[in-house]
């Protein structure tokens, strides 16, 4: 009997050991024209330069990426093109979730771009929810 507790006891410690990274698992956000995407897992390495699907990183202003396409939208599965975006007055930084906005202020001369291949990355985008 003891030993029918205690294998219970020890599968139950291997249970919990084995669920918390599952539910622990960190979820960040990327942008596609105005939804949110939700990602997660560590991002796999590329060659640098590589990348495919243009997506946008801010230096100055935490929020999630914003990427040009979206899983089925002329993605090519999540091969990261990265562009760093600076706000040239940090005053004025607030949310963009859509590429084109991005753009926009980029023409306004509100937001500036530094392609960064060595950042370039693979990682999976899924819908919220």
């Amino acid at each position: 009997m003891r030993r029918t507790l205690t294998l219970f006891a020890l599968l139950g410690l291997l249970s919990v050991a084995l669920a918390a990274p599952v539910a622990a698992k960190d979820f960040g956000t990327i942008y596609v024209d105005g939804e949110a995407y939700r990602t997660f897992g560590n991002p796999a390495r590329v060659d640098p330069g590589t990348g495919t699907d243009p997506i946008i990183a801010f230096t100055n202003f935490e929020q999630g990426g914003v990427a040009q396409f979206g899983p089925g939208g002329g993605s090519h599965g999540g091969r990261w093109a990265v562009t760093m975006a600076t706000w040239n007055d940090p005053a004025e930084a607030h949310l963009l979730t859509s590429f084109d906005d991005v753009m926009e202020y980029v023409e306004l001369g509100k937001i500036s771009l530094l392609r960064a291949p060595d950042a370039d990355f693979r990682c999976p985008i899924l819908p919220n929810g």
